[in-house]
Parts: structure tokens; sequence; C-alpha cells
């Protein structure tokens, strides 16, 4: 794969915006995967189903399974099954990861920031419409 290969540059950038997050994170015992979990928890009452999870981040069972496994070990969600479906897994944010919203948003918010440093608004939208069109085309 060639260097300057547009599939190639957002890998790079999507790793390096992964490490970054997560070293922000660290500090919380918290990772970027898991805050965003956290995140749709917070803005859907709180709770949701695994599979709800699922669907949002756009990954698969086993994924989200370890990923909520380690937030429960860490007390920032309990899961119990669903009564009205036991195939179900129901996610359930504690007052120790809703506290963490705030911060969360900062963190990202900082984020966001240095990411676009140097960029105009015009610019900023430009790169949104280019990264939604490579989305659709995949």
């Amino acid at each position: 794969m060639n260097e300057k290969d547009i599939g190639f540059l957002v890998k790079r950038l999507t790793d390096k915006i992964k490490t970054s997050v997560d070293a922000l994170l660290k500090k919380h015992d918290l990772t970027f995967s898991q805050t965003m979990i956290i995140e749709y928890l917070s803005e859907n009452g709180g709770r949701a189903s695994q599979k709800e999870i699922e669907n949002y981040l756009q990954v698969s069972h086993p994924t989200i399974v370890g990923i909520v496994s380690r937030l429960e070990k860490n007390g920032f969600v309990t899961c119990f099954t669903d009564e009205k479906d036991r195939r179900n897994k129901i996610v359930l944010a504690t007052d120790k990861a809703l506290s963490m919203v705030d911060v969360m948003h900062d963190d990202k918010s900082k984020m966001e920031k240095r990411l676009t440093k140097g960029l105009s608004e015009a610019e900023i939208a430009e790169f949104r419409r280019i990264i939604d069109i490579l989305l659709k085309n995949i």
C-alpha cells in the first residue's frame, strides 16, 4: 500500500486519534471504545441492550461483550438479563459512569480542537462532507 493512498491515510489518522484519546482517558481507567458506550447509555436514559450497543457502534457481539465486561469490572456499568426477553442482556450505567460524561465531553472537545487546529470552518465542513462521501462509498 502506498503511503499516499486515501485508505492508508485514513487508517493512520484513526489510529493516531484512538491512541491520543486512549492516553487522555487512561487517568480515568477508560478507553475510547468504553467512553462511546457510556456516552450512548447516557443519551438513552442510562440503559440499553447489548444488541442496541452493537448496532450503534457497528461492531461484533464478542467485541461488545469484552468492552462491557471491562466496564462492569471497573464499576462503570451493571448488567442483567432482560425480563421480557431472556436472550437480551441489559447494560445499565452506574453513577460512576454518568459522573464521567461531562469529563468525557471536555476531553472530546479538547481532542477535536487539537485535531482541527489550523483549519478554517469551511475546511472542517468540507472535510466532513468528504468523509461522508467516503463512508457512503464503502
